[in-house]
């Protein structure tokens, strides 16, 4: 407090720790008392602003920084109203999810009692007494896109999030007809209602990067890809007659086991709380839970049956699924399935898995469509560029592929020049990086004669400092070799031309 006498002037601060000082001095016009009074009497732990009675700030505001605070609210406000109006909150992005998932699906009914793929099915797990169900708002960290599974025993019935199509490995996989054989390689698919993507129950053997998150077992999730740890197998219940029953058609509403294929280990769900925005459900993953006894084996050997290849243990109540199917015809009704992604946005998809590349993602993903192009002429057909782009690590679908090749296909034959495309994801280089770009170009081109060689670079490019000669592992040559590798010349020659600089 300051008071305006020439009197004795006395100073009442709180200082950090909650001290009370009592500064005293006499002969002090204390009417005004600036920063550099302030330092005199050693009050640094307060600001001009709160000397002369201004309000108190939060530790994390700068000194003298008035507008702090205010500035601070303000962009939180415009950030906030920004996503209220995109919908982009994370209360409207739940009440999204949950009214996606919670939509009533279509439930096939199976007439001849057995399953056919394309049937969309719920899964029964015997131990929780719960179906199978996605959570597409739970994303696996790890991996490129990939969703957790759980089992839900509140009786929810035939949602998005809970019902799942069957569908075939392989189309020459042995079996003429559409219905699903024991042994048979399927893949279980969620419905096209819930995610615009195709989504595949995946899992994969235990490291330290992928295991179940509570159980620690193999990992079990939906999917994007279509690699191997998406085929599984139905085996029959018993293993008595798991070979016999081999190529028989498999029932529904009947206990089986599913077969992981790369693993040879069985899909599984034990009383394991799994908590999420659905509430407590319990944790599935791909682990053997086989009863522990010895009398089948013993039994087996003493009938003479016992064979290396066959499995002699029961697999207990984890490992027991049923397909569910309805029982009505009328259920299996068509929704509108969500919108595909705009050619935009997947466009941005592939701008940001080049970004994630760093410096050379641009060129390797030149390389990846190089390596494709089968007939070398710069052209890449639908199949060859969904291959490309799942090689490189986007995960699309084929759909998705045909959208961004119809994008860029200029004359309509079906296929996409990935030159074009690559400048498309690159942009066009503005006027001032141009200039550095010529600028750099005339610097190389010693002989001014409009083509950079090897020769050319030997003159101002010093690679005797390069880290690798330095350390012995290469010579100056290679590295001078290395260095005109990078750029991706349409003849490999060895020479680059100014045209090329400007692509």
């Amino acid at each position: 407090f300051f008071f305006n006498d020439t009197a004795t002037t006395e100073i009442y601060t709180r200082s950090i720790v909650g001290s009370v000082r009592c500064v005293q001095e006499t002969g002090i016009n204390a009417e005004y008392m600036g920063y550099k009074e302030a330092k005199k009497f050693k009050m640094l732990h307060f600001t001009p602003q709160q000397i002369r009675g201004g309000g108190k700030y939060q530790h994390k505001t700068k000194i003298g920084n008035w507008q702090e605070d205010f500035i601070l609210e303000e962009s939180k406000m415009k950030d906030y109203l920004k996503k209220k109006d995109g919908e982009k909150l994370c209360i409207s992005l739940t009440e999204q999810k949950l009214a996606r998932s919670l939509a009533k699906a279509p439930w096939s009914c199976s007439v001849d009692g057995v399953l056919h793929f394309g049937y969309k099915v719920m899964l029964l797990n015997t131990k929780t007494n719960g179906h199978l169900v996605i959570d597409v708002g739970d994303r696996i960290t790890g991996q490129d896109e990939a969703y957790a599974v759980t089992t839900n025993n509140k009786g929810i019935g035939p949602l998005t999030r809970s019902v799942f199509v069957i569908t075939r490995q392989s189309e020459d996989d042995g079996f003429t007809d559409d219905v699903v054989h024991y042994g048979q390689k399927i893949r279980i698919q969620a419905n096209r209602y819930i995610f615009p993507k195709t989504l595949s129950l995946r899992s994969c053997p235990i490291s330290p990067q992928a295991y179940a998150r509570f159980s620690r077992h193999q990992e079990t999730s939906m999917t994007t890809e279509l690699t191997y740890d998406t085929v599984w197998s139905v085996e029959h219940l018993d293993p008595n007659q798991r070979f016999p029953m081999k190529s028989k058609a498999v029932p529904v509403g009947a206990p089986v086991i599913i077969e992981h294929s790369g693993t040879s280990h069985f899909l599984a769900s034990d009383m394991v709380e799994y908590r999420n925005d659905f509430g407590i459900e319990y944790e599935v993953s791909v682990h053997s839970y086989a009863t522990l006894n010895k009398s089948q084996s013993l039994a087996l050997e003493k009938a003479g049956k016992l064979n290396r290849d066959l499995p002699t243990k029961f697999q207990n109540e984890q490992n027991m699924w049923t397909f569910v199917t309805s029982t009505n015809p009328a259920t299996d009704f068509e929704l509108i399935p969500p919108e595909k992604p705009k050619p935009e946005e997947l466009l941005n998809i592939v701008k940001k898995k080049v970004l994630e590349r760093g410096m050379y993602g641009i060129r390797s993903l030149g390389l990846m469509f190089t390596l494709m192009d089968k007939s070398k002429n710069q052209m890449l057909d639908v199949e060859e560029f969904y291959n490309a782009m799942i090689k490189y690590g986007i995960t699309i679908d084929m759909e998705d592929a045909k959208t961004l090749v119809n994008m860029c296909d200029l004359n309509k034959d079906g296929q996409l020049n990935y030159r074009e495309f690559l400048r498309m994801i690159r942009g066009e280089i503005n006027e001032n990086r141009m200039k550095y770009i010529d600028m750099a170009y005339n610097k190389l081109d010693t002989n001014k004669d409009g083509k950079l060689t090897l020769e050319d670079l030997a003159g101002v490019y010093d690679a005797t400092k390069h880290p690798d000669v330095l350390g012995g592992k290469k010579t100056p040559e290679q590295v001078y070799g290395e260095f005109l590798a990078n750029w991706d010349t349409q003849v490999a020659d060895g020479i680059v031309s100014v045209s090329y600089t400007h692509l």
